[in-house]
């Protein structure tokens, strides 16, 4: 029996669904305009990842586990913005992967039944207590309040590159 890997890194990207006609559109324009999008939204995602890699500073728990994982956060070139986090890179000091630490470090563990975290034969705790539940889900520690905080900021941003490389394009700059 064949055991998939699990996915050990996360892409940071907007929702496709509402923009599938705008990304067609987009792929109308000739290669250097693509070439100039792909280069606005490049900085967007840099700056994202910036802000992600900053708020890693202030994990109120596992400060050296967010070291590792934060050694991960990459922006990549795409025409929407978009932030790669985990992944095989980096070790902790038990010799755990960024990808293995980073959704419990980012969204803490579970209690057992004795409402403590559950602990290691170390004596140790390998994830926070889990962040406060918001919706369906929880809030996190430091990527996705981040990613939330700066939401409208990366929105703006973006509509403001595609805006310019578009009109650029009609007007055959």
């Amino acid at each position: 029996m064949d055991m998939a890997e699990p996915r050990t890194t996360i892409k940071i990207q907007p929702d496709m669904t509402d923009l599938r006609g705008l990304l067609k559109a987009l792929n109308e324009m000739d290669k250097d305009s693509q070439k100039g999008l792909k280069d606005e939204v490049y900085s967007i995602s840099a700056w994202t990842a910036q802000r992600i890699q900053a708020a890693a500073a202030g994990h109120p728990y596992m400060p050296l586990q967010a070291a590792v994982i934060v050694q991960t956060v990459r922006a990549s070139r795409d025409r929407l913005p978009t932030v790669l986090i985990g992944g095989s890179k980096g070790r902790a000091s038990g010799g755990a992967n960024a990808g293995e630490l980073l959704f419990g470090n980012e969204f803490g563990g579970e209690r057992n039944a004795f409402g403590n975290l559950t602990s290691f034969p170390n004596g140790g705790y390998r994830f926070p207590i889990r962040s406060e539940k918001v919706g369906r889900g929880n809030a996190g520690y430091w990527i996705f309040p981040t990613l939330k905080g700066a939401q409208r900021d990366i929105t703006q941003q973006w509509k403001n590159a595609v805006e310019k490389v578009y009109d650029n394009w009609k007007r055959g700059i």
